[in-house]
């Protein structure tokens, strides 16, 4: 049995999976509840699972929107909200049922909407433990759409916390281009020509616009290194 644990490492939290031991006597034990950092327990094989596809796909995307921070010029407190929602965004997946998240084929509207509760139940557990409601607003709202069509609450355009729709993109960014177990991964031209389409629909577009620059003015230097 391992631990999902909330660790902090330079400065910011992000969610680790540790070794431990459970031998199923809850009544006495309780350090799942005691313990206020772990999120939940993981059976061991579905250790990679999580690991693939949630852990390491918030780093991947913290590591986006610190660019995408830098590209806006957001200042240092904006740049670190960010970038601290951005490495949690995605912990509601760790509270909900394993068989629904892993779930290859269709969802029922039951599972859809189970699924579509991972913003406001990570954003709740990060809440009881003192996280500010800057942070957890970010995460609470990043799966919203500016046309009012997201989740969990169905908020519209500016209604939106400009950071979360950063975070949006990014999220949605690095998705395409990893993959996930239930859809192949996309090119960079094809996610980014996927952003420019959910522009005005799923999608701020100063978010994407910056986003898309970052990635010219990337492939730009890389051209220009390997002339020199």
């Amino acid at each position: 049995m391992e631990f999902a644990l909330l660790v902090l490492d330079d400065g910011y939290y992000k969610v680790e999976l540790a070794g431990g031991y459970c031998d199923g006597n809850c009544s006495v034990c309780r350090k799942c509840i005691n313990n206020r950092n772990i999120v939940t327990l993981i059976r061991e094989e579905n250790a990679e699972f999580y690991q693939k596809y949630v852990l390491d796909h918030q780093i991947r995307t913290a590591e986006l929107c610190r660019k995408a921070a830098e590209a806006l010029s957001l200042d240092e407190d904006e740049k670190i909200i960010l970038i601290q929602s951005a490495l949690l965004h995605d912990i509601g997946k760790l509270l909900i049922p394993f068989k629904i998240l892993s779930k290859d084929g269709p969802l029922s509207p039951f599972e859809r909407r189970i699924i579509q509760l991972h913003p406001l139940k990570g954003a709740e557990w990060l809440r009881e433990r003192d996280f500010t409601e800057e942070i957890t607003a970010v995460i609470e709202a990043h799966h919203e759409r500016v046309d009012s069509l997201g989740y969990p609450y169905g908020l519209k355009g500016d209604e939106i916390p400009f950071l979360a729709r950063v975070l949006a993109v990014c999220d949605a960014f690095e998705v395409m281009i990893s993959g996930r177990h239930y859809k192949v991964s996309k090119t960079v031209d094809e996610a980014l020509k996927e952003l420019k389409k959910g522009v005005g629909t799923q999608f701020d577009e100063r978010a994407v616009t910056n986003f898309i620059q970052i990635w010219y003015n990337e492939s730009a230097k890389s051209r220009k290194k390997m002339v020199v």
